[in-house]
C-alpha cells in the first residue's frame, strides 16, 4: 500500500497563543486506514504534536486511490 502527503495542499496557521491548526491531503491507494496517524509530524524543520480534529476520505474518481483530508489542532516546538 502506498500512502504520502500532497505537500501541495499543506496549511498551517497559528493563533495568538501558538496553537497551530494544520490542514492537508494524504492520498492512498486503498480502502484501508491511514498507516500514519499524523499526530506527530515535522513540516519545515518544526515538530508538531496535536489531535485529528476532523477526517474525511474520498474516492478519487477512476482509480483505486481515495483522498484523505486531515485538520489537526496542536503546538509546534
Amino acid at each position: 500500500m502506498v500512502e504520502f502527503v500532497d505537500c501541495s495542499s499543506m496549511s498551517i496557521q497559528y493563533d495568538a497563543t501558538g496553537k497551530a491548526s494544520l490542514s492537508f491531503v494524504v492520498l492512498k491507494d486503498s480502502v484501508s486506514s491511514l498507516s500514519n496517524s499524523y499526530t506527530h509530524m515535522t513540516v519545515g524543520g518544526v515538530s508538531f504534536v496535536g489531535s485529528i480534529m476532523s477526517l474525511s476520505k474520498t474516492p478519487i474518481l477512476g482509480s483505486d486511490w481515495f483522498e484523505w483530508r486531515l485538520q489537526i489542532q496542536g503546538v509546534g516546538n
